[in-house]
């Protein structure tokens, strides 16, 4: 039989890991009072929790996530002239780029 990989809610998470903090249970009663597969896995939590606090289960780190993340290119620029510059950099770069990979594309063939 194959591993089976669950995701957990983070609400999930922080309350199962306040859990253990607070009582005394055993984490393999947790695991089963809460369906969670393997006392391990609390375990793992239980540790990000002590590092990160409930920060560590904001965001989702693995896989494919339903709510993409949001890049960090938020560029400000001084002035117009800036902008301009930055602009036709990144285009230049780009151009570069495509005849990189077009060159690269003729010497597989």
């Amino acid at each position: 039989m194959g591993r089976i990989n669950n995701k957990y809610p983070s609400e999930l998470k922080i309350k199962v890991v306040k859990r253990y903090l607070e009582d005394e249970e055993s984490l393999q009663d947790i695991a089963d009072e809460f369906g969670i597969s393997s006392k391990t896995q609390i375990h793992n939590w239980v540790k990000k929790y002590e590092e990160l606090g409930e920060e560590a289960f904001k965001f989702e780190k693995r896989g494919n996530p339903k709510d993409k993340k949001e890049l960090k290119n938020n560029f400000t620029f001084d002035n117009l002239e800036d902008e301009v510059i930055f602009l036709r950099m990144e285009n230049e770069y780009l151009k570069r780029f495509c005849e990189m990979l077009k060159r690269s594309l003729r010497i597989k063939k």
